[in-house]
């Protein structure tokens, strides 16, 4: 009996030690579960992020996201249930926190944002547990919020941008910010000057297609302006680059050097040339009273868009190229010592040679630059040999030809159309250029009108007027905008006056009004077949020429009623713009003195 008490006691504790190590075994089974399911979406971030690994598909990050962001909702009460279980999944969390760091630096830079989005998930949904239907209806309703707050952005944009571009083109003024909106436009400010001293200067307009990639196809025309004083010259160059040149104001003699002749022409206001690359020149203003202007359309030949002018002479100005062989080449040509060729040609450049030495021959011509003064008796024998311009009749095939050589092509009392076209003409034929004179009267309207293929180059000569151009809004922008709108029409005006440069577009129409009398020049790039098409008037009217049906069909108003309104201009080409303008000021001025009248006695009532 009393060795049955002894074991009594010892066999209960001996249950009791079996009783306690099932417990701790299930509580160590069930822990263990717990941190693998837990450690299981750690070694998915680390196959994802693991730089060895190939990139993951986009869909498949987002399943994987998915699965992530569940097993975090579906531990949430298991954290609730024990808080030593919740400090050791937090002592684990903080033991792993080096680790992910490192990984972070190891892993590629593009894998790195994707990793800080799933923490963030995570501690997200660790302090607002939440079932995926909620997620799901917040992440719907945020975006559906975000687009409407982009649609009513990228409206208010539109609206806002299109306000701006009304008001600008409603303004008559010339500041940089409209130039900027009108690429086609160049004012006189555009011009750089090459080489300009007291008798004159040489300046170029900046390249067409730097404004605007509408113009590319400008990228190899430049335009040239030259201007001098009465009685100077232009020393002698040549250039690589044809020039087609048109004397707009003034008299002049040019001289056209070739290896084996020298012809020279007396040029007067409306005479071209045709002067080829390669060809050495200089040109006379014989006049003793009248500035010499002369536009120049340049196509250079080597570099497009780039042209370069060579000097035999070395001014303050330029170097002769001369100067760019060595010495031992210059006395091998010249068969002479260099420092003869040095006194004659090139002149003195070393500062170091005797100032008595080199003063006389400087103050000479060196000073002056690339215009020079001359003397009466030079003049005359410079134009003792030169030829006029053909006048009326066929062109020659090196001569000057005039503008107004054959009769406008349209012509009215409200102005007058010549034109010169590449089939009428053999020097501009192998270039495919045409040549333009316009003449409007003061207060009279150039007709809307469009050119099929010809993009034209104009300068204007003398006045003042305003220009409508009709365009389409960039379609390459909207798509780069990713803008679903319909192609928008867009007008493109601008104030001209002397020295201007516009350009025109193929197919795009236009209409120039005078308001003093306006001359202008205009340079057809692809000219050969264009067609001009007028868009109003009695003639050479393309909406005239549409069949009735197809009137009732494209407009608001009946076909009777198109028609009508198309014979209501008699008028060809040109049309007087000051009538309607007239009208529509007495109109307006009856109307404000009903309108004053009818206030007054309103208000004794």
């Amino acid at each position: 009996m009393a060795k049955m008490r002894v074991r009594f006691p010892t066999l209960v504790l001996l249950l009791g030690i079996v009783f306690l190590m099932a417990v701790s075994i299930g509580f160590a089974h069930g822990e263990k579960g717990v941190t693998k399911n837990h450690e299981r979406p750690r070694e998915r971030e680390q196959e994802e992020h693991d730089p060895r690994q190939q990139p993951r598909p986009r869909q498949q990050e987002e399943q994987e996201r998915e699965h992530r962001r569940e097993d975090e909702h579906d531990r949430e009460p298991s954290r609730g249930r024990s808080g030593i279980e919740e400090s050791r999944e937090e002592e684990r969390e903080k033991r792993r926190e080096p680790r992910r760091e490192w990984e972070q630096e190891q892993q590629p830079q593009h894998g790195r944002r994707g990793e800080q989005e799933e923490e963030e998930e995570r501690q997200s949904s660790r302090q607002r547990p939440q079932s995926r239907r909620e997620e799901r209806e917040q992440e719907q309703g945020s975006s559906s919020s975000s687009r409407r707050q982009s649609g009513h952005g990228r409206r208010q944009y539109h609206e806002s941008r299109e306000q701006r571009e009304e008001g600008e083109q409603a303004q008559g003024s010339r500041s940089d910010s409209r130039r900027q909106r009108n690429p086609y436009h160049f004012s006189s400010e555009r011009f750089q000057t090459l080489y300009k001293n007291r008798n004159g200067q040489i300046r170029v307009l900046e390249r067409f297609d730097k404004r605007t990639n509408r113009l590319e196809n400008l990228q190899n025309y430049r335009i040239v302006e030259f201007q001098s004083k009465p009685n100077t010259l232009i020393l002698p160059k040549h250039s690589d680059a044809d020039y087609i040149i048109v004397v707009l104001n003034g008299r002049a003699t040019i001289t056209i050097v070739n290896p084996d002749k020298r012809q020279a022409y007396n040029l007067q206001c409306g005479d071209a040339l045709r002067l080829p690359a390669g060809t050495t020149s200089y040109i006379l203003n014989p006049d003793d009273n009248q500035n010499l202007r002369v536009v120049k359309l340049a196509i250079p030949i080597n570099n497009p868009g780039n042209f370069y002018d060579f000097y035999p002479s070395s001014t303050k100005d330029q170097q002769s190229y001369f100067n760019g062989f060595s010495r031992n080449t210059l006395e091998a040509t010249f068969n002479t010592r260099y420092e003869e060729i040095q006194r004659v040609l090139l002149g003195y450049e070393d500062k170091q040679e005797d100032e008595e030495q080199r003063r006389g021959q400087e103050q000479s011509y060196q000073d002056e630059g690339v215009i020079v003064r001359v003397s009466q008796e030079q003049i005359q024998e410079l134009r003792k040999h030169a030829q006029s311009s053909s006048g009326k009749g066929k062109p020659s095939e090196s001569g000057p030809f005039n503008l107004r050589s054959n009769e406008p092509v349209y012509s009215n009392k409200f102005g007058n159309f010549y034109e010169i076209t590449p089939d009428r003409n053999p020097q501009v034929q192998d270039l495919d250029i045409s040549l333009t004179l316009i003449e409007i009267s003061k207060g009279a309207l150039l007709l809307p009108h469009y050119n099929s293929k010809a993009i034209f180059i104009v300068a204007v000569d003398e006045g003042e007027g305003n220009y409508e151009l009709v365009g389409i809004r960039d379609q390459q922008r909207q798509q780069d905008e990713k803008e679903e709108e319909k192609e928008e029409v867009r007008r493109y005006s601008a104030r001209l006056s002397q020295g201007d440069i516009f350009v025109i577009p193929a197919g795009h129409p236009i209409s120039i009004n005078a308001s003093s009398n306006l001359r202008l020049l205009g340079f057809g790039i692809n000219a050969d077949q264009n067609q001009r098409n007028f868009l109003a008037g009695s003639e050479d009217n393309v909406i005239r020429q549409l069949d009735r049906e197809v009137k009732q069909l494209t407009f608001p108003g009946s076909a009777e009623d198109v028609e009508r309104l198309i014979k209501n201009q008699q008028q060809s080409y040109f049309a007087n713009a000051q009538h309607q303008q007239q009208q529509q000021r007495e109109n307006e001025g009856r109307h404000g003195i009903r309108g004053h009248i009818s206030s007054i006695l309103s208000g004794l009532y």
